[in-house]
């Protein structure tokens, strides 16, 4: 009986709570209308809502012609984008554990049906170890939930009352991450990007190069490291587009 009693005593609260709860998310979504302010994610959504949260996320970075693909035959990809003349083939996996290798799989492949450039797979979660082995051996790029919310903050910097192009805001780089991890660490070499974004040899390889032709880092010395000759991501952007 007493337990009855409780029970009856705590319904007004548990009806607040709720009440709260669905003015909170109808204020997130008036906000973002008027705004452009992606909201926090919710553990609840569904994972055609996550699709469409990771869309308007890559929307406000600056990639172009971001659409979904349709539901059913799919070949793995969820969403299409361009970034700087790149083509992208998204894998979105809304999870509550750890991806695992099917979605670097089904990413690959569904990148090579649709003649992209390079697959991506993005999850509100992490990835196992043997995702991040393949993911590297097939040059797959996986972003996880700590680097969806960067992005998604980023975007949230410059989103209020910016709905309309933005001209003088910086879209996110493909580079981005690596000059993250650059600029953390002070110098550049392929070993850093092997072991904090797991890229293979040849691609680490690649974009130093790339970074030491505009004159953003300098030659590699005898230890395999680079010196940098920047001191912000701002810097390296603006060189890049020269």
């Amino acid at each position: 009986m007493v337990k009855i009693l409780r029970f009856i005593l705590k319904i007004p609260f548990y009806i607040i709570k709720g009440i709260v709860k669905i003015v909170l998310m109808i204020l997130q979504m008036i906000f973002g209308f008027l705004f452009g302010w992606i909201p926090d994610m919710n553990d609840r959504m569904s994972g055609e809502e996550f699709e469409q949260y990771v869309q308007e996320i890559l929307k406000r970075n600056g990639y172009k012609h971001v659409k979904l693909t349709k539901r059913s035959g799919d070949y793995g990809i969820d969403i299409l984008a361009e970034y700087k003349d790149i083509h992208y083939a998204f894998q979105c996996k809304f999870y509550h554990k750890p991806v695992g290798v099917a979605a670097v799989q089904q990413a690959y492949s569904g990148c090579q049906y649709y003649e992209c450039d390079q697959a991506v797979v993005v999850t509100n979660h992490r990835f196992t170890a043997q995702a991040i082995a393949l993911a590297q051996t097939n040059d797959v790029v996986l972003w996880d939930g700590d680097y969806l919310e960067r992005l998604k903050r980023k975007a949230n910097a410059r989103s209020l009352f910016r709905r309309k192009k933005d001209l003088t805001a910086l879209p996110i780089h493909p580079y981005e991450p690596v000059i993250e991890v650059l600029l953390e660490h002070g110098y550049a070499s392929i070993e850093l990007l092997e072991e904090y974004l797991n890229y293979s040899e040849e691609k680490a390889f690649y974009i130093l190069d790339d970074l030491e032709f505009h004159d953003l880092i300098s030659e590699v010395d005898e230890y395999g490291h680079r010196e940098l000759y920047f001191t912000s991501y701002e810097e390296v952007i603006h060189q890049l587009k020269d």
